[in-house]
């Protein structure tokens, strides 16, 4: 299975149709959110092309193909734009390939520490599982002294730290990082 990855979209409108471009070009079955959906946040401006209610509508066409989990600007108030469930903390997936399970923890990045074995033994997860988190806005591929891969799409609307804007894709033996052209950034695979 093939899932595209979108994380901070803040309410852009037009950052979230163009990543969502990829979902069909990708042959995606599902949709993964990892926070941060609407609400542009205080630490942020306002997107030129700040569109809550345009967000909504968009992604309530995946409805039935979406996992969501979520960020520290999503509000209660929030999902009521929604027709799909985006309040839940963390999430799973589980990838199946050739025989191998590879477990994917899904968190938007600002509830749970994973820099000691402790803290990752604490959540359910184990040296070499995978976190998909975003939160900070920089994409990139993390190694962590616990042992654990984590991996941010980054942000849609506004990337940090020197990367663009973009998106993840979870494939079956690898998680691919690409900008909102379409360019692949890096990849990691298992």
């Amino acid at each position: 299975m093939n899932y595209l990855v979108l994380s901070d979209i803040h309410g852009g409108a037009i950052q979230a149709q163009q990543a969502l471009s990829f979902f069909d070009k990708f042959k995606c079955d599902y949709l993964v959110l990892l926070g941060d959906l609407l609400n542009h946040g205080p630490r942020n401006g306002v997107p030129k092309d700040y569109d809550p209610m345009q967000v909504g509508e968009v992604l309530n066409q995946y409805k039935e193909r979406i996992i969501s989990v979520r960020g520290n600007c999503d509000s209660e108030v929030d999902s009521l734009v929604f027709s799909f469930p985006c309040n839940a903390p963390y999430g799973y997936i589980v990838q199946k390939s050739e025989g191998k399970l590879k477990k994917i923890f899904l968190t938007h990045g600002h509830l749970y520490k994973l820099d000691t074995k402790e803290q990752i033994l604490k959540i359910g997860l184990t040296e070499n599982d995978i976190v998909l988190s975003g939160h900070t806005h920089v994409s990139g591929i993390f190694k962590k002294d616990s042992g654990i891969v984590n991996i941010n799409p980054g942000s849609t609307t506004f990337p940090k730290g020197g990367t663009k804007a973009g998106f993840a894709l979870i494939k079956d033996t690898a998680i691919e990082l690409y900008d909102l052209d379409g360019n692949l950034v890096n990849s990691h695979t298992w």
